[in-house]
């Protein structure tokens, strides 16, 4: 075992046993700890992959990191641009969590529009029965909605948005506009999707506007008060991709002078957020914990994805699921350059 490589959780990550499995004898598999266990220096030294936030402090100490493990799809926590330089690869598990953030997209949809939500809310804070008097007229709550038949603008059309798609044209009927500048109309049109080119068509025309993208600097701020603006004022906001892709501010503002009428969201800009944010008491609004992926089925799946591409990485192939695929160019360099194997 003194002469494996080692795969390191930061603390206060920990290994699944689904990922630990895939692993097996073959390398020295270092646990995080407990929740408030700091991680030696020392040790993220001797790492030559890591899970975790890896910082651009952890990147100069980690000499002999060879890759990074996401056990999931977001990135927003991991220095990707220093990794890249460097040639250090970082893998995901793009696609392990699609099934379980499209159902959770459609849950908030149908929970925003039926009103489940806000009668559900009634129930355990008033302990009263409020029927179907209550959701009736202006202002909101109002009636309860059907969203089949409905249009839905789908921002981002990776694993998660196209069976997002699917499930919206099949199991609601709903019309399907996709924005997504990486994607060709061919594969949209085969999902039985629109391809919009002009994120303002697709914000003007959609009754739900639901977003899945990656949160970059490009991304950031994405959907402002500009976009706001351009919403219908009966629309309602979806997101599950991160909270920073949306300005929060302009969200609160739209939804309090009535230029859309709601929001579903399960990422924030800060989580933990702070206690009594303004989205947090909107009768309007819809949340959840960032739980959308977070499922039984899905979370061995994804330790069992990364681990996998982790371990492609340290036999020295190339990973099918790398975050910024310039990264294998720079270390198949690095590695030719210093004499090493060029797989």
């Amino acid at each position: 075992m003194s002469d494996s490589k080692t795969v390191l959780a930061l603390a206060p990550s920990r290994l699944h046993p689904a990922a630990l499995a895939v692993f097996g004898d073959e390398f020295e598999c270092l646990d995080g700890g407990a929740p408030d266990a700091v991680t030696p220096p020392e040790v993220i030294a001797r790492a030559h992959a890591i899970v975790g936030a890896v910082t651009p402090a952890v990147l100069q100490i980690a000499e002999h990191l060879e890759v990074i493990g996401i056990p999931g799809s977001g990135s927003d926590h991991i220095d990707v641009a220093g990794a890249t330089e460097r040639g250090i690869l970082v893998v995901n598990a793009a696609g392990g969590q699609a099934t379980a953030v499209a159902e959770h997209a459609v849950g908030l949809m149908l929970a925003w529009a039926k009103r489940i939500a806000v009668s559900d809310r009634i129930f355990h804070t008033e302990g009263t029965f409020r029927g179907r008097d209550h959701f009736s007229g202006e202002p909101w709550p109002g009636m309860p909605h059907e969203i089949g038949g409905k249009t839905v603008g789908i921002v981002g059309f990776g694993a998660i948005g196209r069976d997002l798609a699917r499930k919206c044209v099949h199991a609601f009927d709903m019309r399907v506009l996709v924005h997504d500048p990486f994607v060709g109309p061919g594969d949209v049109v085969a999902a039985g999707a629109e391809p919009v080119d002009d994120l303002a068509e697709l914000l003007e025309q959609s009754d739900f506007v639901s977003l899945h993208l990656p949160l970059t600097e490009a991304t950031r701020g994405l959907i402002g008060a500009q976009e706001f603006g351009r919403m219908r004022p009966t629309a309602c906001l979806v997101n599950l991709a991160r909270g920073g892709v949306v300005d929060e501010d302009a969200l609160v503002a739209a939804l309090r002078s009535g230029r859309i009428a709601g929001a579903a969201l399960d990422v924030f800009e800060e989580e933990p957020g702070p206690d009594h944010h303004p989205l947090y008491g909107m009768s309007n609004v819809v949340c959840s914990g960032h739980i959308g992926g977070w499922v039984a089925e899905a979370v061995p799946r994804l330790a069992a994805i990364m681990a996998e591409e982790m371990r492609t990485a340290l036999r020295g192939e190339r990973p099918t699921r790398l975050v910024d695929p310039r990264a294998w160019t720079v270390a198949r360099a690095r590695s030719s350059a210093s004499g090493g194997p060029t797989a």
